[in-house]
């Protein structure tokens, strides 16, 4: 029986693999770190409209969620790619008119709907 070595029959040394270059090859140390606060920002934002809808209503959530909206939006527009972290998915313009958009229609949502009013 043959004994089996590395493929290209240097022992000791890794097969040649070439390096992948692109957006991903370069790693920032703070990337991780900068993503996790824009996340915890919505969380914070969602968890915010939750408590209102509890206390306020569904109108007070659809306000306050498109509120947040608008927000991530201008951050979106104005900031970096790196400060907008896992946000940025398109370009600056598509990512915040699609935002916008959603905002706008959320806001005319809770404010159109009859009721609203908390029933506790």
């Amino acid at each position: 029986m043959p004994e089996e070595g590395p493929p290209d029959g240097v022992e000791g040394q890794a097969p040649d693999v070439p390096e992948v270059g692109g957006r991903g090859a370069e790693v920032d140390a703070t990337a991780g770190r900068r993503g996790s606060a824009v996340l915890v920002a919505v969380a914070a934002l969602v968890a915010g409209a939750l408590v209102s809808g509890v206390v306020l209503g569904f109108r007070a959530t659809g306000l306050v969620l498109g509120a947040g909206l608008v927000v991530v939006a201008v951050v979106r527009l104005t900031g970096s790619t790196r400060a907008a972290g896992p946000l940025a998915v398109r370009s600056r313009a598509v990512d915040a008119a699609v935002v916008l958009v959603l905002a706008v229609a959320l806001v005319l949502l809770s404010l159109l709907t009859p009721g609203g009013e908390p029933r506790v």
